[in-house]
């Protein structure tokens, strides 16, 4: 039994290790870097934010319930009270004006002593409540509601642009290290042919067929494809890093990849320039439009006097001569008749942050035009390329094909043979290169309008 277990362990962990070096396709390497991305992480929560701030915004429109409240101890309580001789001057009149004369000469001051009429408590509470519904106020949070929807919008826009700018940096490293594998394969055919080519080279001159300076010749021909295929190696490892830290796994510079690309359709140049406006940046820059003109909106409705409907209650215990509740139904006005200018100033900056917004969308929109006609040129090229490149390969091919059976009727050499394997190699990686050329164009393209 405990073979079986140490049997199923072994095989299981053989089954993870194999499942650790399967090749790393495209779409997986991108969903990696979507997930492990802050960048990412941060345009979702940007996504949260404008969302919230889009409720804020939308609750501005119903009634505010607000509460206040107030305990106290007071050391002298709130006293109504008369003081001593405060009213003699009015009843002298008083009996002055009946003919009686001063009233106080037989009366004595009035009151004779202070007279208290209410006293409040040491500590009195107040409580209150007043709800509030503004409507004059609602056009300009009309305004800011939909400046809030354009917060969301351009949120998601750019949540876009990062989602497609890592796909677009994931699938170029990714391409790159295919053609950078496909150079390697090169550089060592090469390699291999020139090393025969130096044993040939160094037979032939011990029997005196050949000089020294045509060996030295071969040799500085052998180390200059070594370093060639050192170079190409390090470009791999330095792509292979980039990519490994884009998807989560940094420091691993021997990725194994899958072959698979996606296939993208070409069209013609006037169908992607039609789609310029799809462009992620512009897109952007369109909701910042919208949020610039819903500020000019709201800046003008600032001058609309702030007018709310109001009903307010409270009650209170501890302080004498006032109702212990009560309530009130009512309007209130608020309006700065004069400002200095402070809301025209307020238009005037607001209206010029808008045209510089559409501004700026323009100039994007103009930009991935450009951009556009670039990549789509790099296309038409590559496609050239391809055709020519085929035919290349094709020609390496039967040379290929010759040599080799030229080989075998002992008619050719082994360098001969390496070196028509190292040209075919060469082809080989100059239509890939050229088909990549093409893959990476109709990529930019469908980057640039919104396609990724």
């Amino acid at each position: 039994m405990k073979r079986i277990v140490l049997a199923v362990l072994a095989a299981g962990s053989l089954l993870a290790v194999e499942s650790s070096n399967a090749p790393l396709s495209l779409d997986e390497a991108v969903a990696l870097a979507v997930r492990k991305s802050k960048g990412a992480q941060i345009a979702q929560l940007r996504i949260e934010e404008a969302g919230a701030e889009f409720k804020a915004a939308r609750s501005r429109k119903f009634p505010t319930l607000s509460a206040y409240g107030l305990g106290t101890y007071l050391v002298d309580p709130i006293e109504v009270k008369i003081d001593q001789g405060s009213l003699t001057p009015a009843l002298n009149q008083l009996g002055t004006e009946l003919g009686m004369g001063g009233l106080t000469s037989s009366l004595g001051q009035f009151p004779s002593q202070d007279m208290v009429l209410a006293r409040g408590s040491h500590a009195p509470v107040v409580g209150s409540l007043m709800l509030t519904q503004p409507l004059f106020q609602l056009l300009r949070i009309d305004s800011g509601v939909r400046a809030a929807k354009a917060g969301q919008k351009e949120a998601r826009c750019e949540a876009d642009r990062t989602t497609a700018q890592l796909r677009y940096s994931v699938e170029e490293l990714f391409v790159g290290c295919l053609l950078e594998r496909k150079r390697f394969a090169e550089k060592g055919a090469e390699l291999a042919h020139l090393e025969r080519q130096l044993q040939d080279a160094q037979n032939a001159q011990q029997v005196g067929e050949l000089l020294e300076e045509a060996v030295l010749g071969v040799r500085a021909a052998a180390i200059q494809a070594k370093a060639e295929l050192t170079r190409c190696r390090q470009q791999y490892a330095r792509l292979s890093l980039q990519l490994a830290d884009l998807i989560g796994r940094p420091g691993e510079d021997n990725l194994a990849l899958a072959e698979g690309l996606p296939q993208r359709e070409e069209h013609p140049l006037e169908y992607w320039t039609d789609l310029a406006a799809n462009n992620p940046d512009r897109q952007i820059a369109a909701a910042t439009v919208e949020k610039a003109v819903a500020a000019v909106r709201a800046a003008r409705q600032a001058r609309i006097p702030d007018l709310s409907l109001m009903a307010s209650g409270y009650s209170q215990d501890g302080v004498p001569l006032a109702a212990r509740r009560s309530g009130a139904v009512g309007l209130m006005l608020s309006w700065d008749v004069f400002d200095f200018g402070r809301k025209d100033a307020e238009v005037a900056r607001a209206v010029a942050r808008r045209r510089a917004a559409e501004v700026n969308r323009d100039r994007l929109e103009e930009e991935a035009a450009r951009q556009i006609r670039l990549a789509h040129q790099d296309c038409t090229y590559a496609r050239e390329l391809i055709a020519l490149a085929g035919q290349a390969l094709e020609y390496r091919r039967r040379a290929a094909e010759r040599t080799h059976q030229s080989a075998v009727n002992g008619l050719a050499l082994e360098s001969a043979v390496l070196e028509a394997d190292a040209r075919l190699r060469k082809a080989e990686a100059d239509l890939l290169a050229a088909c990549f050329q093409r893959h990476l164009a109709l990529l930019r393209l469908n980057f640039l309008v919104g396609k990724l």
